[in-house]
């Protein structure tokens, strides 16, 4: 192909809006993961077995009563499964896609300074109305709790609301806001690094090429930031703020966001590929090789452990992506995924509250009872979330900022 059209082609991609269905599919497939994870640690179910809880209990022994099965071996495969349970996968599937859309946006836009401003007044919008309410709920619950003083709890809610926790102790009920902190992060040095490349690169289309090989300089310092924190146990950077938490800051996780910026630059290109189901299944099966390989064949600590599984993390995750595009994908092309993926963020939000709620009747009521009723509540919370607050300000963005 000649430059002349790959120009034309970067033009006429760069200002079309693009979107693919199948990303709200992996949204779903990651909350689902995150959801999971999380129960099993809030419920310490990697002892669900061993505590012999009544309606297992009933079921192992009317099996093999009635049917003359016995569940001794399956309860111990699903015990195994359940101890391998993490959610980080489904985090790097939310950092990956988000890379994606957020640089896809970006760089079909001429960026300049009235645009960068227009994009923060978006995001916050989209973000920030139903993180704040959370936080502020989250807050007076801990405060009345008798866990903190109203003192020490509001100091506490000005570090979330400003998106520094990440740099100070994580309150137990906001812990999850990690990735969000991240995210913003992302959202905020995005656009000045793709103005700033607007900016020095004076002809159009060398920019996409090198912001393209930004991407790979990005990740690769990610990868070492992460041996350099894995093998001394700290923070890479000690100023201006030291976190508590290296292994929960954007240098820690820019990779997965890189490498999602990545295939949204290099979408110009890939997206002339001819649909095939030969190639999606090659590369649906190379990504399920990789996720078994993640999710099983290995001690699950790959996102405190060595580096390379954290990589893998995000690679299995572009190639199931790429799987997808070319129409091969086990769940996230299904209607009901998609429908679950577009209140992923509300689930998201809310989900640490609804655990807290739940983990008040552990004792009095069938722990399965509790895990089935905590899935069913944070979804339906979220979907509430969805069509009330972040519907209502998503108006209000469209009114006061719209889309140009």
């Amino acid at each position: 192909m000649s430059h002349k059209s790959n120009k034309k082609t970067d033009t006429a991609i760069s200002s079309t809006k693009v979107f693919y269905p199948f990303l709200d599919g992996f949204r779903a497939i990651a909350i689902i993961m995150i959801l999971a994870h999380h129960i099993r640690r809030g419920f310490t179910l990697d002892y669900l077995f061993a505590s012999d809880p009544p309606i297992l209990k009933w079921v192992y022994f009317k099996s093999y009563e009635v049917f003359g099965i016995n569940l001794t071996g399956f309860y111990k495969n699903i015990e195994y499964f359940i101890s391998q349970l993490k959610g980080v996968l489904g985090v790097e599937i939310f950092l990956v896609i988000s890379g994606f859309l957020i640089t896809g946006i970006l760089s079909r836009k001429e960026i300049n300074s009235g645009n960068v401003v227009h994009f923060y007044q978006r995001r916050f919008f989209r973000i920030y109305p139903c993180y704040c309410l959370m936080v502020l709920v989250s807050m007076s619950i801990y405060i009345m709790q008798g866990h903190e003083a109203i003192a020490g709890g509001m100091l506490v809610a000005v570090y979330h609301l400003l998106f520094l926790q990440n740099y100070f102790p994580l309150n137990p009920l906001l812990a999850h806001t990690w990735t969000l902190v991240v995210l913003e992060q992302f959202y905020f040095f995005c656009p000045l690094v793709i103005l700033a490349v607007r900016t020095m690169v004076a002809q159009a289309p060398k920019r996409r090429k090198v912001l393209i090989w930004l991407c790979p300089v990005f990740m690769i310092a990610a990868a070492s930031i992460r041996i350099y924190c894995l093998k001394t146990g700290q923070p890479f950077l000690t100023w201006p703020l030291q976190s508590t938490t290296p292994y929960w800051t954007i240098s820690y996780n820019l990779g997965p966001i890189c490498f999602g910026s990545l295939l949204a630059l290099l979408e110009p290109y890939w997206s002339q590929w001819k649909k095939s189901k030969l190639w999606g299944s090659v590369f649906w099966l190379a990504g399920m090789a990789l996720f078994f390989y993640l999710f099983l064949a290995i001690d699950w600590s790959y996102y405190w452990g060595s580096w390379y599984y954290f990589t893998l993390g995000y690679l299995c995750v572009g190639l199931l992506f790429f799987a997808a595009y070319h129409g091969v994908s086990l769940l996230a092309r299904f209607k009901s995924f998609q429908w679950l993926g577009r209140h992923s963020y509300g689930i998201y939000v809310w989900h640490y509250l609804v655990l807290e709620f739940w983990k008040i009747w552990i004792g009095t009521i069938p722990i399965e009872l509790i895990i089935v009723c905590c899935f069913i509540t944070c979804i339906w919370i979220g979907v509430l979330s969805s069509n009330t607050i972040e519907r209502y300000f998503l108006n209000l963005r469209d009114r006061l900022a719209p889309n140009i």
